[in-house]
C-alpha cells in the first residue's frame, strides 16, 4: 500500500440528532468543551483560523484552513503548521432522527512509510479520544478529560 493511501480513521454512533453533532464541531464554545480550544466565530468555507491545544498563553497552535462545509453532513479542513498540512474530514450520517454515525478521517501524512504509519496511528488514537469525549458531552452532558489528559 502506498503511503498516500494510509489514513487515520475513527468512528462512533452518537445518540443525538445529526444537526446537534454537526454543531458541536462548528461552534467554538461547544468544541472547546471536548477537544481543542477555539477563539474564532465559527467555521466558514475559506476561513483560515487557529485552534489551540490547551488554554495556556503559550498553547500549541494549529493552523486550520476550512475547505468545505456541507451542513449537516460533512466538514473538511486542512490543518497543520510550518507549511505541512493534512486533510481532515468529518462525515455525519443520520442512522435515524436521534442517532448519528460520526466518522473522522485524516489523510495526507508525509514522511517515510514508518513515519506515516506512526502519524496515522497517533491521529487515530487522538480522534478516538475526541469522539468518546463528544459522546459523553452530548449524550450525558458530561465533560471528561480524555483529550486534555492524553500523554
Amino acid at each position: 500500500m502506498p503511503t498516500d493511501e494510509i489514513t487515520a480513521k475513527a468512528q462512533i454512533l452518537i445518540r443525538r440528532p445529526r444537526n446537534e453533532v454537526f454543531n458541536a464541531f462548528m461552534d467554538p464554545a461547544v468544541m472547546s468543551k471536548f477537544w481543542l480550544k477555539r477563539k474564532d466565530k465559527g467555521l466558514r468555507e475559506g476561513d483560515k483560523i487557529t485552534w489551540f491545544v490547551g488554554d495556556a498563553s503559550d498553547a500549541f497552535e494549529i493552523e486550520v484552513r476550512v475547505m468545505s462545509i456541507k451542513q449537516p453532513s460533512q466538514i473538511k479542513i486542512e490543518w497543520g503548521q510550518d507549511g505541512q498540512f493534512t486533510t481532515v474530514t468529518w462525515t455525519l450520517d443520520e442512522q435515524n432522527p436521534d442517532v448519528t454515525r460520526l466518522v473522522i478521517e485524516e489523510r495526507g501524512f508525509i514522511g517515510t512509510r514508518d513515519e506515516v504509519v506512526s502519524q496515522a496511528l497517533d491521529s487515530t488514537g487522538g480522534f478516538n479520544q475526541v469522539i468518546v469525549a463528544l459522546k459523553a458531552l452530548l449524550e450525558h452532558n458530561s465533560t471528561i478529560n480524555v483529550v486534555a489528559d492524553r500523554v
